[in-house]
């Protein structure tokens, strides 16, 4: 039999539309993935490379191609000036000390964390002179170089000195007011007894023979999200595909760092990051097997709320803020819900 085109030739746009119907119905993963695009967020930090390697390690292992994520991250030479600039939008996400995301809260600053990069503090107490059994105690009548009094680090050392009796300013000396860019040539110059500092600094310090770790401020200090992402509260409400991606991306990492070896993590790093960094393979090394050692990196982006509840009594105890800011006002917990 002849068939003829004029006939039938109506029904194939609908026929095809039918097939394809079907396709997508029973394969839409195949069809998802064609049309999903790729998404670029930018990524604000300061020039820490225990931060920095968590984005090269989620970069080589594939992890932010796999959720259709391109991850631009820029930098900044001090804390105080991450927040302003994203304010600004000259990026989507910055990763803060955990203080200055509430102090910008306080200031009713729109903003939200969004997640946690960090579990403890990651700063060290390092002595001038080799101490071969420390206890708190002996820094009694002794002048520690740490960071602003507003700063995490003062904020949990005062803490940690509180609970050791030690009468702050009458038996210790905080010097709080040298500028955190010259606070390593300060005790290299032979400013103060002690320095608290975080790595790379506490390692370049024990290289050049001046200094040697002698206590950690996490492993003192608790649990507490001490580094968290976070976002405009614009971004959150129009780019929340993006966030969930981003925080899939993080889980994925911290699970991948904690049960790592230095070796194997190093091994992911190109010699780029050493050169960006200022850090050789052996310093990293050292790093690593610090922040390993004292699970410094969270279980996962999740913030638990006694945690968080727990900084803000230390920030109330340390008279940084007048009144606690809730959890639910300045944590949007709306990005863990991972497929």
């Amino acid at each position: 039999m002849k068939i003829s085109f004029n006939k039938y030739g109506k029904l194939l746009p609908f026929l095809l539309l039918l097939a394809l119907g079907i396709g997508i119905y029973f394969f839409p993963g195949k069809y998802n993935k064609v049309t999903e695009k790729t998404e670029t967020v930018k990524v604000l930090g300061i020039q820490r490379p225990i931060y920095y390697l968590t984005f090269e390690v989620a970069e080589n292992l594939g992890f932010f191609q796999e959720q259709k994520l391109k991850v631009e991250t820029t930098t900044r030479t001090t804390e105080e000036a991450l927040i302003p600039a994203l304010l600004a939008g000259q990026a989507d996400i910055a990763l803060v000390n955990l203080e200055k995301a509430i102090y910008a809260r306080v200031e009713n600053k729109p903003i939200v964390i969004f997640a946690a990069l960090t579990a403890k503090n990651n700063s060290f107490l390092l002595s001038r002179s080799n101490i071969s059994s420390f206890s708190w105690s002996s820094l009694k009548g002794k002048t520690i170089i740490t960071a602003s009094p507003e700063d995490q680090e003062t904020v949990l050392l005062k803490s940690i000195l509180r609970k050791n009796n030690l009468d702050l300013y009458r038996e210790v000396t905080l010097f709080t007011n040298i500028p955190t860019s010259l606070s390593i040539e300060a005790f290299l110059a032979g400013t103060g007894d002690f320095i608290l500092t975080a790595e790379p600094e506490a390692s370049l310090i024990e290289n050049k023979g001046a200094g040697k770790v002698i206590a950690s401020l996490g492993q003192e200090g608790g649990n507490f999200p001490a580094q968290v992402f976070v976002t405009r509260s614009d971004f959150a409400q129009g780019h929340a595909q993006a966030l969930l991606r981003f925080t899939k991306v993080l889980h994925q990492t911290q699970l991948w760092l904690k049960t790592s070896s230095p070796n194997t993590i190093i091994s992911l790093l190109p010699p780029t990051f050493y050169q960006q960094q200022k850090i050789n393979r052996q310093d990293l090394s050292k790093i690593l097997k610090r922040h390993l050692g004292q699970n410094i990196w969270a279980d996962s982006p999740f913030i638990k709320p006694e945690q968080y509840d727990y900084f803000i009594h230390l920030l109330m105890e340390a008279k940084e803020i007048a009144r606690p800011v809730a959890y639910k006002k300045i944590i949007n917990s709306s990005f863990y819900s991972m497929p």
